[in-house]
C-alpha cells in the first residue's frame, strides 16, 4: 500500500500512514492478519475510538506533517477511564505517578497476563481500523505472535533464542519455551558463555541433560537437570540461571 495522507477535523496537520515495518530482529511488529490490511484505516483522536476499532498507529508530534509509528501489535480497543485498571499494572503506575488525571489521559485497552494497559492523552491521534470494518476483516489476534527473544548473558553476544511469547510476569529465573533446533543452539552456547561457564550438556536421545561440575553441586549424586520434549516438542528450560531479553547493541526507537 502507498502512503496514505489524512486528515483529523479540527486540525491542519497532516497524517501520513505507511505499511507497517517488515518484522525483522531490531524491529518487533507483528504482521497484521491475512486480508486485514491498512486500506480501511482512520485517523481519529484517542477518546473517539470505540470498542471494537482495531489501534494500528499513533503518529509523530505536530505541527505539520505527522509520520506513522506502528504499534508493536495491533489490538482491538476496549476504551476505559483512566485509574481503573485491574490488573495494577507497571504501566498505570508509572504514568499516575507522574501526575496524569483522568481528564487528561484515557486508557485505550486494560492490561491483560501479557500486556499492560495502553495509556494515552485524550486529544491523541490514533490511526484505527473502525469496528463496522473490523467485523468483516479477519480477527486481529489471528495472526501468530511474536517470539519473544533471550539470551544467556546480558552482553548479548549469545542469541538471541527465540521463544513462545512470556507473560508480563515473567521473572528471569523461569522457564522459556523452545523448539529442538532452539534448544540445540543453547546447549552448544552455554558451554562457553558466563552463565554456563560450570556447566556441560549432554543429549540422551530426545533429552538434553544439563549438569554442574560435580564439586560445584549441592546435591552429591545429583545427575543434572534432565529436560525432556513436553507433547508439542518443545523444551521448557529454565530454574538454572537467569534469562537475559536479547536486545541489539543499540536500542530499539522509542513510540
Amino acid at each position: 500500500m502507498p502512503e496514505r495522507t489524512m486528515t483529523l477535523p479540527g486540525s491542519t496537520d497532516q497524517f501520513v500512514l505507511t505499511d507497517r515495518p517488515a518484522l525483522t530482529l531490531t524491529d518487533r511488529y507483528r504482521p497484521l492478519p491475512d486480508g486485514m490490511t491498512l486500506r480501511h484505516t482512520t485517523v481519529v483522536r484517542a477518546r473517539q475510538v470505540h470498542a471494537g476499532d482495531v489501534v494500528v498507529a499513533f503518529f509523530t508530534d505536530g505541527p505539520g506533517t505527522r509520520y506513522a509509528e506502528h504499534v508493536p501489535q495491533a489490538f482491538t480497543a476496549h476504551p476505559r477511564r483512566f485509574g481503573t485498571c485491574p490488573a495494577q499494572c507497571e504501566e498505570c503506575e508509572d504514568v499516575h505517578a507522574h501526575g496524569a488525571t483522568a481528564d487528561r489521559y484515557l486508557c485505550l485497552d486494560g492490561a491483560d497476563d501479557r500486556e499492560d494497559c495502553v495509556i494515552v492523552y485524550r486529544n491523541t491521534p490514533v490511526a484505527i481500523i473502525p469496528a463496522t470494518a473490523a467485523a468483516s476483516l479477519p480477527p486481529v489476534d489471528r495472526a501468530p505472535l511474536l517470539p519473544d527473544l533471550f539470551a544467556l548473558d546480558d552482553d548479548g553476544e549469545s542469541g538471541p533464542y527465540e521463544a513462545l511469547p512470556v507473560p508480563r510476569t515473567f521473572g528471569p529465573w523461569d522457564a522459556i519455551s523452545v523448539t529442538r533446533a532452539t534448544a540445540e543452539q543453547i546447549a552448544a552456547d552455554l558451554p562457553a558463555s558466563h552463565t554456563g561457564r560450570h556447566l556441560t550438556c549432554e543429549w540422551l536421545h530426545d533429552a538434553l541433560l544439563i549438569s554442574s561440575d560435580p564439586r560445584l553441586r549441592t546435591e552429591p549424586g545429583r545427575p543434572g537437570h534432565l529436560i525432556r520434549p513436553d507433547a508439542d516438542s518443545r523444551y521448557r528450560i529454565g530454574g538454572l540461571w537467569p534469562w537475559q531479553h536479547w536486545s541489539p547493541e543499540e536500542d530499539y526507537p522509542t513510540h
